[in-house]
């Protein structure tokens, strides 16, 4: 059998798989000879994620991540699905990889953790009913004071949320939902009163008149962390994960890298 044909039948056992499982969502093929295979677990987060009408995804952090996969000759595979779902795929083997991952302790004992490809700031936001208070309040006083706060099942935020979480009492005012399209949706609802969101994905709402104009800026960082790719213990190798560090560190050296994420 001849090498070429060889590596065909490999991506058609792949395609015939992902869709037999019901799991495909768009595939990227980065190179046609390439036999390795990445199944990622994301969701809907424009302008980073999207996943259009016609299955295909696109992004800014899209585009970052197919070419790091390009560095090792990887297919890529995407698989809508919440952060909190991605997780649990991820602790089984479901999905070989997430991103926009913190790193925690606790989630090493099922993932592994590439080097940071890209830093993450996330900010509070406030609706006009807080939008005051939150310039001199910090944000357990807020928390104290009624402010109704969504986050994120899944997500490792900052150290003061996070220390906020860890607080049985602290953590009951909290909302949990399991994306932020819900975010939204509640905004809308006047059931919250703030966010904690990326500042590109808040403009970008805006920009769409989206619920975006009506949030206020407060000058609380909730985090500003560098971002790694987690893969799952279950199916990807200490070995690959170097071969990742190794693309991930070619790519910071490119301009396109200097000019759109460096900041």
């Amino acid at each position: 059998m001849g090498l070429k044909l060889k590596y065909w039948l490999v991506f058609i056992s792949l395609v015939f798989n992902a869709i037999y499982a019901g799991h495909l969502i768009a595939i990227e093929t980065i190179k046609p000879k390439s036999i390795c295979a990445l199944t990622i677990g994301m969701d809907h987060w424009p302008p980073y994620q999207v996943f259009e009408s016609d299955g295909s995804v696109k992004g800014l952090q899209i585009t970052l991540v197919r070419k790091i996969a390009d560095q090792i000759g990887c297919m890529l595979l995407f698989k809508k699905m919440s952060y909190p779902k991605a997780l649990e795929a991820l602790k089984d083997g479901e999905i070989d990889m997430q991103l926009n991952a913190s790193f925690t302790e606790e989630r090493t004992n099922f993932a592994h953790f590439t080097a940071p490809y890209r830093a993450e700031f996330m900010l509070l936001y406030s609706t006009e009913k807080y939008a005051e208070k939150c310039q001199t309040m910090d944000l357990e006083q807020l928390i104290q004071d009624g402010f109704k706060l969504a986050v994120q099942h899944g997500v490792a935020y900052g150290p003061e949320l996070t220390r906020i979480q860890n607080n049985f009492s602290m953590n009951k005012k909290l909302y949990y939902v399991e994306n932020s399209v819900q975010h939204l949706q509640l905004l809308k609802e006047k059931n919250l009163d703030g966010v904690v969101d990326d500042p590109t994905v808040v403009a970008y709402r805006s920009s769409i008149n989206s619920t975006g104009d009506a949030l206020r800026s407060c000058p609380i960082t909730i985090s500003h962390d560098p971002l790694s790719f987690m893969l799952s213990k279950k199916t990807i190798s200490r070995e690959f994960v170097s071969r990742m560090n190794l693309a991930i560190e070619k790519i910071k050296q490119t301009e396109y890298y200097r000019s759109n994420w460096v900041w």
